[in-house]
């Protein structure tokens, strides 16, 4: 990954269905997000009762944790969550799991739509499992470091 590359960070965390979201002032939770690179975001689905909602309301700064060997990308992303009332947007990233969470579907009054904005991120692309175990045989065998992929902090 070339430096300010956020086209391969958006492309690889919209593989990751999940990660830690830790708002400012509230504990950490599991939550699945929507990724929209064209947004500049990712969004939640959230109680409007919950504390993610409260933060959102509050314009609270937040970090989002992800690790997936799958996506080949492990992430602390730092921005900014938001309250929106987009109808197109609960539209478009509402998923049958959703309405698991919502017995009203999307019309449920306790839907609350979040964006979180990033405004930092600090990523490690990695080359996939078989490509790390070659490199640590490799590093193993010539006593030297193994390339692991690659470390890069992005700023939005």
């Amino acid at each position: 990954m070339n430096s300010g590359n956020k086209a391969i960070f958006w492309k690889r965390l919209s593989e990751i269905r999940a990660g830690m979201l830790i708002p400012d002032g509230a504990d950490p939770r599991p939550m699945a997000h929507a990724v929209r690179s064209e947004d500049n975001a990712l969004w939640f689905l959230t109680d409007k009762a919950s504390d993610v909602a409260e933060a959102a309301d509050r314009r609270a700064n937040a970090r989002h944790v992800v690790s997936s060997p799958d996506a080949k990308l492990y992430a602390t992303i730092d921005g900014q969550l938001s309250v929106e009332t987009s109808r197109d947007k609960l539209d478009d990233i509402w998923t049958p799991m959703a309405t698991a969470w919502f017995e009203g579907g999307r019309d449920d009054d306790r839907v609350c739509l979040v964006a979180f904005r990033p405004t930092r991120a600090e990523i490690w692309a990695t080359k996939g499992t078989t490509q790390s175990l070659y490199q640590f045989a490799m590093a193993h065998l010539t006593a030297g470091s193994p390339d692991l992929g690659e470390h890069e902090i992005l700023e939005f």
